[in-house]
């Protein structure tokens, strides 16, 4: 077959539903319209019993119809070498899609299908379908389902309803993204569940019952918990679990007993006991509290391992009482995960094994030591959480000096100690870290006596007192170079900023973003007495132009999300209300103010400024520098009184943007 012909077949191939016309066809490969209909009726013979055809249609053009795919792919295979090479290398994404399909039909939809059909219906040769089945098991072996056929009814699963909803997590809904609004954003598989809603109850039940989850684990809790109740409302109900009656056990039992009442009674949905059993076992294998007692037994393996360590290494882990402490804590939960067959997924994985394959290939070397962790075929999330003990423990030998900051990490503890002691090599003659939190936990106290916060999660669109810098758990050299910057800035406005005139300070750029947010149609003076609802509700209005529907009752839940996990007052005066997740078009910012005083909350019965803030979904560049400028108001009484007297929103912005003048911003 010649070239010109197989670029012509690739084509007809490539589009087999609908008819291409002779001036398409001459476009894309460079013909004339003569040249075209020679190739065709030379390509009609070559493909005479060969289990296709090309049918034409005067003014209409061409089209290729596969009549038996077994044939046509022989005959490609054998005659067209170039065309299968264009077909993988071009349609491999394709090929992904086609086997997320048939596991979608066969795990979700539990159907039970027959191999011509699927054929057909996928526009696929019984060959390839056969291949991609064949990867399919692959993927399905780990979780110990199988796909089974009977002559009568196709192919179909089996396996146990606990594997496939392992399977459905890690298949379906495995992600790598840190931003924190990922870890919140609803998932389209699920239509009428509330992610928002199951959060704040795992939220509340774990807390009260001091129950430690990491960010990255809720996010696994919370899905799980919306995956059992869509796979319970399609009828597919888990086999009983047994547990036993030890004192870990029953703890974690009552806090899923917890959960699932409040399901229930929001959602209608009725759950039996094996739901609440196996929230159990998932619970106990993804978080831990202070109240278990460590196993015996794990700690003289643990203890047998360091040892072995230490005289391959001479590093002094042994004896390092936190390694320790921090390496049972991971391994109880771990253990219940392994011994329930429930695979852990590691967003930090790819990373690891990239950057730090020696440490990454020893702690595969070190299991082996351990009699009872050998017995485990642990995969690689697994033990990639295992190197960041080991990595963090290496850089707190390199570099003893405990230095002033908090890091909130969404892993686990230990990526959040890796970057911690990387911080303290870095950075310990400037920066203190004082705590280490996910975002969940943190509240008013914690960032009561804070600087600067360090996160390895996306928080640009969340407002707090301090600034925040955003780095990788690893402290890249970007990072580092970011931290510089931000040092620099700090030591350079403190030396200049007694020198520094008005017209020393571009702040063209900031009096643009300000007018882009805020404008008078977004701003109002209540010179009456007034309350929360009402101030909130208005300003919400004043920002939903252009927006969907449902807007401005999602905003006022978003915000109150955001409030629920700590403070948004900024001092006794002022208050800085925003959702939780960004939901605005452009950003946009709402400006009340109540001389006379707003109640608040009982701690907060006195203010005078609420500044509305909606992050947008999209871009919000210079959004930064204006709440930057709001936190320095919080200090800054005179200017407070400045502005409180303001008649309109002109008189409030000329004064607001002076302040911002007469500022600096990190």
């Amino acid at each position: 077959m010649k070239q010109k012909e197989q670029d012509l077949l690739i084509y007809l191939a490539d589009n087999p539903d609908r008819f291409v016309t002779s001036k398409e066809l001459s476009t894309i490969l460079s013909l004339t319209p003569r040249s075209i209909r020679s190739y065709i009726k030379v390509l009609k013979e070559q493909l005479e019993n060969q289990g296709a055809r090309i049918e034409s249609k005067p003014s209409v053009g061409y089209r290729l119809q596969i009549l038996h795919p077994v044939t046509f792919d022989l005959f490609l295979n054998k005659h067209c070498s170039l065309l299968q090479e264009h077909t993988n290398k071009d349609h491999s994404s394709n090929i992904a899609d086609r086997q997320k399909y048939i596991l979608n039909k066969l795990i979700i939809e539990n159907k039970k299908i027959r191999v011509d059909d699927l054929a057909d219906r996928l526009f696929v040769t019984r060959s390839s379908l056969s291949k991609d089945l064949a990867v399919i098991r692959k993927e399905l072996l780990p979780y110990r389902i199988t796909i089974e056929s009977k002559a009568n009814t196709g192919i179909f699963i089996s396996g146990l309803e606990r594997d496939r909803r392992h399977f459905i997590l890690d298949y379906f809904f495995s992600h790598s993204e840190h931003s924190l609004q990922h870890y919140m954003k609803n998932k389209s598989f699920f239509k009428t569940i509330s992610f928002d809603q199951l959060t704040i109850i795992v939220l509340d039940e774990c807390r009260e019952s001091g129950i430690y989850l990491t960010d990255f684990t809720i996010q696994n809790i919370v899905l799980y918990i919306a995956l059992s109740i869509e796979r319970l409302d399609s009828g597919f109900i888990l086999q009983p679990v047994v547990l036993n009656t030890s004192y870990e056990q029953r703890t974690f039992y009552e806090v899923s007993e917890k959960i699932f009442t409040r399901i229930e009674n929001s959602l209608d949905v009725k759950v039996p006991e094996s739901e609440v059993a196996y929230l159990t076992i998932q619970l106990l294998a993804h978080g831990k509290t202070g109240k278990l007692t460590d196993d015996g037994t794990l700690q003289h393996e643990v203890e047998h391992v360091l040892e072995q360590i230490e005289l391959e290494s001479a590093y002094p882990v042994s004896k390092d009482y936190d390694l320790e402490k921090n390496l049972i804590e991971h391994l109880k939960p771990m253990i219940v995960r392994l011994e329930n067959g429930i695979q852990l997924k590691n967003p930090l994985l790819k990373e690891i094994k990239t950057n730090y394959s020696n440490y990454f290939t020893d702690t595969k070397r070190y299991i082996k030591w351990s009699s009872y962790l050998s017995q485990f075929d642990i995969n690689d999330d697994e033990i990639a959480y295992l190197v960041l003990h080991l990595l963090a423990t290496v850089e707190k030998y390199k570099n003893l000096n405990k230095p002033r900051t908090l890091i909130i990490c969404a892993t686990g503890y230990g990526s959040a100690q890796l970057l911690n002691n990387r911080l303290e090599k870095e950075f310990s003659k400037y920066l203190n870290i004082v705590d280490i939190k996910g975002y969940y936990e943190i509240d008013d106290s914690i960032l009561n006596n804070i600087d600067l916060i360090i996160s390895t999660i996306d928080l640009s669109t969340q407002v707090f007192k301090v600034p925040v810098i955003q780095v990788s758990v690893f402290l890249t050299e970007t990072d580092v170079q970011k931290l510089n910057q931000y040092l620099d800035n700090q030591r350079m406005h403190a030396k200049q900023k007694k020198f520094i005139t008005d017209r020393e300070i571009d702040t063209k750029p900031t009096f643009n973003y300000f007018d882009q947010f805020a404008s008078d149609s977004r701003f109002k003076i209540w010179h009456t007495p007034t309350n929360k609802n009402t101030v909130l509700k208005e300003l919400i209005e004043k920002i939903s132009s252009e927006e969907t529907q449902d807007f401005q009752d999602e905003l006022l839940k978003q915000i109150n999300q955001r409030e629920a996990l700590s403070a948004i007052t900024f001092s006794d005066t002022i208050v800085v209300p925003h959702p939780a997740i960004p939901m605005s078009h452009v950003p946009k910012i709402a400006i009340g103010i109540t001389p006379k005083g707003l109640k608040w909350s009982e701690e907060y019965p006195n203010i005078k400024f609420v500044f509305l803030l909606s992050p947008s979904y999209w871009n919000n560049r210079g959004l930064t520098e204006t709440t930057q400028a709001i936190v320095r108001l919080t200090e800054d009484v005179e200017k407070q009184n400045d502005l409180i007297i303001s008649k309109s929103f002109s008189e409030f912005r000329d004064t607001f943007l002076s302040m911002i003048e007469g500022g600096t911003s990190a």
